[in-house]
């Protein structure tokens, strides 16, 4: 009985180069065979990036004004997520041909846009505060 030709269940191994287990190479460009790599840091980055612009966006709503601690904390720390993930996942992405790069660019710049609107925010609130505080009096 011959082993490995494919008929007794066993697959054919016959002409088909052992891999280390290392990850799969990049395939060349235009190459349609092969499966596009996955870029799971871009996927990361882009869904914290989304979560950072939904926490902000519940401004426009009303939502947040019940509790808006707990939304800019929330946008915060998305996007404090969202930033280093697309930074690995841009690195990811010249190994892996490109695949993830626009959108892990894309989540790094929007989280820099979160972080500023956040402390833009946060900035004017002290700044009512204390400009509710000097025209009562109060100390």
């Amino acid at each position: 009985m011959e082993h490995g030709n494919g008929t007794d269940g066993i697959p054919a191994t016959d002409g088909i180069p052992a891999t280390a287990g290392g990850p799969e190479p990049a395939p060349a460009p235009g190459d349609t065979s092969a499966p596009a790599p996955r870029n799971r840091a871009a996927t990361v980055s882009g869904f914290f990036a989304l979560g950072a612009v939904g926490a902000v966006g519940n401004f426009a709503t009303g939502i947040a004004l019940m509790n808006p601690a707990v939304f800019i904390a929330l946008a915060v720390l998305c996007a404090l997520i969202a930033i280093p993930a697309g930074h690995v996942a841009r690195f990811r992405g010249k190994r892996l041909g490109g695949a993830g790069r626009g959108v892990a660019l894309v989540s790094i710049l929007t989280g820099w846009l979160v972080l500023l609107l956040c402390l833009l925010g946060v900035l004017a609130l002290v700044g009512l505060v204390a400009g509710f505080a000097a025209l009562t009096g109060a100390t």
